[in-house]
């Protein structure tokens, strides 16, 4: 899948695949959040979700493309990789 970045992204998939009945019920959905990488005052790293969206999408490219625009949108930025480390989609239950 094409995303934005000349960084290391980790896109995390749920463990189940849309099957072929769910395609012919409609295009299916996708939880698509925007994660960023924060640091404590310890030092310990921990994950923030700057963003989440529901997108309805043919495909998870289709998906991610849909979400990098409406985030942007959102936070008035060109490139969402300034506001974020990780784009996470999930496909949502059936």
């Amino acid at each position: 899948m094409l995303l934005e970045a000349d960084q290391i992204l980790s896109v995390r998939i749920a463990e189940y695949w849309i099957s072929e009945p769910q395609k012919e019920k409609g295009m299916p959905s996708f939880k698509v959040r925007f994660i960023k990488t924060v640091c404590d005052d310890t030092g310990g790293e921990h994950r923030a979700c700057q963003a989440a969206f529901k997108v309805d999408a043919a495909s998870l490219s289709a998906a991610a493309q849909q979400a990098e625009t409406h985030f942007c949108r959102q936070k008035s930025v060109s490139d969402w990789t300034s506001d974020a480390d990780v784009l996470e989609l999930r496909t949502s239950p059936a």
